[in-house]
């Protein structure tokens, strides 16, 4: 009998660690409990690739996430050769600008001084440079292009994923597939399905987001949900990338600060986000966050006031007590993976977490850097 891999959760995470450790088993299961794969908080991202910008990539992670960043050209290059699916990739960079003294000291004295340690690329823009640099943006009292910074679009990265891992002969993928608990038998894994069925592997990763604490209990407050709410705009006439970079900023509207992100896609749109609201589940999208992005999002882009909205949603992030993810082995066996916990940067962190899983599973010596990253995000902490 030969060997078998259960990946429970097939998001841009799971689908990403069944195709990269498919060649190691003679089977693959991948499973989803929703009616198709990736439907859940990779459907909900809004694409940006931000192992800089981001609040959550600090410390360790952040060179771990810009090791992920560089992997990104050859890996979507593999992806359209696989898949026949172009996925579109602004590489100009992130643009990070400031409306008012208080985000501009904040950026300028806090953020600048920690990128330019920890040796990344930062090039601050005048008043011209701004204007050239986006025309469509309002007049701001500072600018830093993050040129190493991209973005994409998430519903085409899973597409190709999607089309990649069904192509592939090894892997066989279960929509619908609701997990109900995960059992240790003998030297494998019996994951039970809450229709009564039964899967069995020698290892199983459980990449199943926010509710992967379902499956592998970790202590009170250690995982958490954290909600997160987009839009998506028309911007008339634009057959292309409406804004020349994706930005961000944080705004005040009605006295509360928005973490205002607008990232162009290929063919005239533009999506706006982004909310965090933690301990909510619901994914259902809220007319009234829908408004304070939108509002947001015209103290940057005052243009944006004619572009027509086209539709909003929510996603579900999974949230650590520490701002970590969880990858790693689970038990001392070995017989379950974890690559959850990732937060909002599970996009920008796919390639890399799915090339340092299929490493643990090989049983492949580590490098140094890699062996650094596996101790500070080893699930065992929360467990």
């Amino acid at each position: 009998m030969g060997s078998a891999l259960v990946v429970v959760g097939a998001g841009v995470i799971g689908c990403s660690v069944a195709a990269a450790a498919s060649d190691l088993f003679d089977k693959v299961v991948l499973l989803d409990a929703r009616r198709d794969t990736g439907m859940a908080a990779s459907w909900a991202a809004i694409g940006g690739i931000t192992p800089q910008s981001d609040d959550f990539c600090r410390g360790p992670l952040r060179q771990f996430a810009e090791a992920s960043r560089q992997m990104y050209p050859q890996w979507l290059a593999e992806l359209e050769a696989g898949s026949g699916i172009s996925v579109p990739f602004l590489d100009s960079g992130l643009l990070q600008v400031a409306l008012d003294p208080v985000e501009q000291r904040r950026v300028q004295e806090q953020l600048v001084p920690q990128w330019v340690e920890q040796g990344f690329r930062v090039e601050q823009l005048d008043p011209g440079g701004m204007a050239r640099a986006e025309p469509l943006l309002s007049p701001v009292l500072s600018a830093v292009r993050l040129p190493s910074e991209g973005a994409l679009e998430p519903r085409v990265l899973m597409s190709a994923l999607r089309t990649v891992v069904r192509r592939d002969p090894r892997i066989e993928v279960r929509a619908g597939a609701r997990v109900r608990a995960l059992v240790p038998r003998g030297q494998g894994v019996e994951v039970r399905l809450e229709d009564g069925g039964l899967v069995r592997g020698d290892r199983c990763v459980v990449a199943a987001g926010a509710w992967s604490p379902d499956l592998v209990p970790t202590r009170p407050g250690g995982q958490f949900p954290v909600r997160g709410q987009a839009a998506e705009l028309v911007v008339p006439g634009s057959r292309d990338y409406p804004l020349r970079h994706h930005v961000y900023c944080k705004v005040a509207v009605d006295g509360t600060t928005v973490s205002s992100y607008a990232v162009p896609r290929h063919d005239g749109r533009v999506v706006v986000g982004v909310t965090y609201d933690q301990g909510r589940w619901d994914e259902e999208p809220e007319d009234g966050a829908t408004e304070r992005l939108l509002a947001a999002l015209r103290l940057v882009f005052p243009a944006s006031r004619d572009w027509r909205l086209t539709g909003s949603w929510a996603g579900i992030r999974p949230g650590t007590a520490d701002g970590y993810p969880l990858v790693g082995q689970s038990d001392a066996e070995g017989r379950v993976v974890m690559a959850t916990g990732h937060f909002g940067v599970g996009v920008t962190l796919a390639p890399i977490t799915a090339a340092l899983v299929r490493s643990v599973l090989a049983g492949t010596e580590l490098t140094s850097a890699q062996a650094e990253a596996l101790r500070v995000m080893d699930p065992r902490r929360f467990l």
